[in-house]
């Protein structure tokens, strides 16, 4: 991540399984959809109520524009 300039803290990650736990204690935001294994979803900020292929990398999506700020903005300019 450090090629890119951008340090681990400021990323985010979504996993589901056990091989994706290293990561996900890496990044500074760590996502799992409901049907993740239960050890990812213990070490996530959030878990998606939705399963992984059925719209949970939106809800991380709308997580993260909301937190920013940006949603309700992202809104208003499909409504103009």
């Amino acid at each position: 991540m450090l090629k890119l300039g951008v340090r681990e803290e400021e990323t985010g990650f979504m996993g589901d399984d056990l091989p994706d736990l290293p990561i996900l204690r890496r990044v500074g935001f760590a996502a799992a959809p409901q049907d993740a294994v239960s050890e990812v979803k213990a070490i996530c900020e959030f878990v998606s109520r939705s399963h992984g292929g059925h719209g949970a990398a939106r809800d991380v999506a709308e997580r993260i524009l909301k937190a920013q700020g940006r949603w309700n903005p992202l809104v208003e300019s499909y409504l103009t």
